[in-house]
């Protein structure tokens, strides 16, 4: 025990009570989505905020996935660190620190008739500290599919679309307010070759105007 807390007691230091928010990203309908289900209790009862959870006597991950089938109704194939967030107001109940997690390779558990899903460009007015919460974890998932296969193949599936990523990429820089991605046509063919992705040799249905957007495999 050191000088400060000698013969005090450590009882008199607030202990912060420590969380896992996860942000979970999908793309769904030609956009890059954020899971926000409605909060089950006070503070800011029923607005939509990323589903998280108190770490009990279990792990990040597990709290993670825990936060994930109780608060969203889903599961993620993949968990990575984004960071820790404790500023100091940042939950009206008292001191928080929470560890936040991005998540990749959302699905609904079974019964969940839909995700809460929102557009990363309409993301306005979250409770707490969450929409610093998502962008910092929109720079994370940048970073994982400039870097590895796996997370393209995690947010797009085994078959991809040159536009698809273009369109996330956008959506990131406008989020961010950074380029991490490629943002041309070209670019994207570069990336999706350096990850080892091949031409189908088909294309993606619904193309408006322009050529038609290729169709690529991890």
């Amino acid at each position: 025990m050191d000088a400060e807390t000698k013969g005090s007691g450590v009882s008199e230091f607030e202990q912060a009570l420590v969380s896992v928010d996860v942000v979970a990203m999908v793309y769904s309908t030609g956009t890059l989505q954020v899971c926000l289900p409605p909060r089950q209790f006070a503070p800011f009862l029923g607005e939509a905020a990323l589903p998280g959870v108190l770490i009990g006597r279990e792990t990040s991950v597990q709290a993670a996935e825990r936060a994930l089938a109780t608060k969203a109704g889903a599961r993620a194939e993949r968990l990575e660190d984004v960071g820790v967030f404790d500023t100091d107001g940042r939950d009206p109940r008292g001191p928080t620190m929470a560890i936040a997690k991005l998540a990749l390779g959302v699905q609904p558990l079974a019964g969940t008739p839909s995700l809460h899903l929102l557009e990363l460009g309409a993301v306005r007015g979250l409770p707490f500290d969450h929409e610093a919460i998502i962008l910092r974890a929109a720079a994370s998932l940048g970073r994982l599919l400039l870097t590895e296969a796996e997370a393209l193949r995690f947010l797009f599936g085994p078959v991809l679309s040159v536009r698809d990523v273009l369109t996330v990429a956008r959506a990131l820089e406008q989020a961010t307010g950074r380029a991490i991605l490629p943002t041309d046509n070209n670019g994207i063919r570069r990336l999706l070759g350096t990850h080892g992705a091949t031409k189908t040799g088909e294309y993606a249905a619904g193309a408006s105007k322009g050529h038609p957007s290729a169709l690529y495999r991890l």
